[in-house]
């Protein structure tokens, strides 16, 4: 009875371990703004959809519990939220996820007026990634920019 006390126990450990690899594994990918595309233009505000791609070089899978961010467009800084969502990237894969805002024109004022009259503006989002593991949560900060 007590060996199989003591494998269930180490049996445990390992797959706990197993666990903690794999999430820690997020702090080696790398970041990358895709896309930023407004829509849904009305007189009070916009939509703003931007896409961020995920690339993990590790050899476990990376799981990216949230994704806390402030977003700069011509480094007036416009927007801050959090993405919320879990994010798995596969060993060695990339992975491409989409967070939708809305900007009030009140709240953005001169880098939209700025966006609007040149037809582009430069795009720069600070973060921090968050990993929740067994041992609690672990974060880092990450710069992401397309211009």
């Amino acid at each position: 009875m007590k060996r199989i006390l003591v494998f269930i126990a180490l049996l445990s450990l390992v797959l706990s371990c197993a666990s903690i690899k794999e999430r820690l594994a997020i702090k080696e990918c790398r970041f990358l703004l895709v896309s930023v595309r407004p829509h849904s233009f009305t007189f009070n505000n916009l939509k703003l959809d931007f896409d961020i791609k995920v690339d993990n070089p590790n050899n476990v899978d990376a799981v990216l519990d949230k994704f806390v961010y402030k977003f700069y467009a011509n480094n007036t800084q416009v927007f801050n939220g959090t993405t919320g969502e879990t994010v798995t990237v596969a060993a060695k894969k990339s992975e491409q996820f989409t967070t939708t805002i809305t900007l009030e024109y009140n709240t953005i004022g001169q880098a939209l007026a700025e966006a609007m009259r040149l037809g582009s503006a430069a795009y720069r989002i600070d973060a921090r990634a968050y990993i929740s593991t067994i041992l609690g949560e672990i974060s880092y900060p990450v710069s992401i920019e397309l211009n």
